[in-house]
């Protein structure tokens, strides 16, 4: 009896560990998108991006482009560090 009982608590063990690796599996394959929806992902940021420099006037890119050379200091100085 005791045997019995042994074994199907091994067997629910295996039934249970197996369910719960199958749903990790499973919500993975669900939720991390293909490399084709990356891919498309990143092409529409470009675009969106391209399309706000043409929008931009030459002060506003002129401004653009000083905070982001203080945003590169800024990592030059905290990786020198």
């Amino acid at each position: 009896m005791i045997r019995d009982y042994s074994k199907y608590l091994k067997n629910s063990g295996l039934i249970i560990g197996t369910s719960i690796a199958v749903a990790v599996l499973l919500v993975a394959l669900l939720t991390f998108p293909s490399k084709k929806n990356q891919l498309d992902f990143i092409e529409e940021e470009i675009k969106k991006v391209q399309e706000h420099q043409k929008i931009l006037t030459e002060k506003e890119k002129e401004l653009e482009k000083l905070a982001t050379e203080k945003d590169w200091e800024e990592v030059d100085k905290d990786s020198n560090k």
